[in-house]
């Protein structure tokens, strides 16, 4: 996997794994049981406008999150033609 085509997807796989372990950590440690509510609606809308109901820790990993999962869509669709953003939201 270190040929250099695989690069994106490497890239890829790293922000993957680096929000898996925040948003465990958020489950794990920070969030109250309605934040964690709140949280899991927001991504399983995947709904810019919920960002408003979630505390401000909350606000910053869901953007976060968001951008980059839509950047990497973006990605995908500019080099295979195929949105794959509702198959990403089937996985949630």
């Amino acid at each position: 996997m270190y040929e250099p085509q695989f690069s994106s997807y490497r890239q890829g796989l790293r922000k993957v794994a680096l929000f898996i372990t925040t948003i465990d950590d958020i489950y794990d440690i920070y969030g109250t049981m309605s934040e964690l509510e709140l949280f899991t609606d927001a991504v399983e809308r995947w709904d810019i406008d919920v960002v408003q109901s979630l505390p401000n820790y909350m606000k910053i990993c869901f953007l976060a999150l968001y951008n980059t999962i839509n950047e990497m869509a973006y990605g995908f669709l500019r080099k295979h033609g195929y949105n794959i953003i509702p198959n990403l939201a089937k996985l949630v």
